[in-house]
């Protein structure tokens, strides 16, 4: 009885910890999205100068993210992340017409960080 016990306990624990990380990674995910949003502004508005500040506050809260997210999904996911992120700067900086694309191609990115660790039934059967 005491090892059925301890087992409901373990799998109640297991699956708290799944909740609270999927809380935290749709947190992470939430903030780098308004990060991106506040540039994709900057640049609608043609203002280069706040959309060279806003990427660099993504810059800046890039490491927290990819470090907290990084426990919970596979890191090359977060890599092509910080592919668009590498090159961004610089169209930023000319003025590049790709810019807004790069920029819908980075936000889908976070996107699909978050919905594929979503639970569906058929990944747990």
């Amino acid at each position: 009885m005491n090892r059925c016990k301890v087992s409901i306990w373990i799998l109640l624990g297991l699956i708290l910890l799944c909740m609270v990380s999927l809380m935290e990674l749709q947190t992470q995910c939430r903030d780098a999205l308004a990060l991106v949003n506040e540039i994709e502004s900057a640049v609608a508005e043609n203002n280069t100068e706040q959309a060279v500040l806003a990427f660099e506050n993504l810059e800046q809260n890039w490491k927290p993210y990819h470090d907290i997210n990084g426990v919970f999904v596979n890191g090359s996911e977060l890599d092509s992340i910080r592919e668009i992120m590498s090159g961004l700067k610089p169209l930023i900086e000319d003025e590049h017409p790709e810019v807004r694309a790069e920029l819908q191609k980075m936000k889908q990115l976070i996107r699909s960080v978050y919905e594929e660790e979503l639970p569906e039934i058929w990944h747990i059967l």
